[in-house]
């Protein structure tokens, strides 16, 4: 399992993870921070400290920088939990994909029907020719 490390920024200043974490991939990494800066948001809050000026770096164990996550993801995730509209934005979404690939499924099928005769007329006009 590969290795990532969780360097914290502070402004400028950068606070090196030495240990790391072993991870499946980057999304579980991704994950693990987000966490990590939920956890941290309060006690930053607590302690009059700004957690919008916080930041983990998310590198791997060659040491490249693989992204970025800044505290204020926590605070623009609270802002999006809105439960009826993302439901009702869902439902949209879903109910417009399955009409799109209704039709996409109906328009493969007439332009299969319509290979299916353009061989056939090239199948008669090739056979009237002999």
């Amino acid at each position: 399992m590969p290795q990532f490390y969780f360097h914290l920024k502070i402004g400028r200043e950068r606070h090196s993870d030495e240990i790391g974490l072993e991870l499946p991939n980057v999304e579980a990494a991704y994950l693990e921070a987000f966490a990590g800066a939920q956890e941290m948001w309060t006690e930053l809050l607590a302690e009059r400290s700004d957690p919008t000026i916080y930041s983990f770096e998310i590198s791997d164990e060659a040491g490249e920088c693989l992204m970025r996550v800044p505290f204020t993801e926590v605070l623009d995730r609270a802002r999006k939990r809105s439960a009826p509209a993302t439901y009702k934005s869902t439902t949209a979404l879903m109910s417009k994909t399955a009409g799109l690939t209704t039709a996409l499924s109906e328009q493969i099928e007439r332009t299969r029907q319509m290979l299916r005769e353009t061989r056939e007329t090239l199948r008669r006009s090739s056979s009237q020719r002999l």
